[in-house]
């Protein structure tokens, strides 16, 4: 069985792959607003409306980036508190807690935590 020090070392290891991910998504969603921002420019420059158009659809692909960030960090947040929560816990009760974690990090949608 692991211990906590080697529990929680795991987890660190985890929340440093989501961080790198998280700046992915952090990166591009920046290119993409400045873009938007870019287009929406040239339209009012050049008067040809139809530049606007890219600005509309990279402001609506910025929204799926920022939930996925979003995403990311409540599993960080769980990944974080939730070995320490757990320890506190009867055997039988840190047992139903862990299968809510796991359910809650693998996406199932009848685990209301994160919702």
């Amino acid at each position: 069985m692991a211990t906590t020090q080697e529990i929680i070392e795991r987890i660190d290891i985890v929340i440093k792959g989501n961080k790198k991910t998280e700046w992915i998504y952090i990166i591009l969603s920046i290119i993409l607003f400045l873009l938007g921002i870019t287009c929406f420019i040239v339209a009012l420059i050049t008067r040809e409306f139809a530049w606007s158009t890219p600005s509309v659809i990279t402001t609506l692909l910025i929204y799926p980036s920022l939930k996925e960030i979003l995403k990311i960090r409540q599993k960080n947040i769980a990944l974080a508190t939730a070995p320490i929560l757990i320890t506190q816990l009867p055997p039988d009760k840190a047992a139903e807690e862990i299968q809510k974690l796991l359910q809650t990090l693998h996406g199932e949608k009848n685990n209301a935590i994160f919702r």
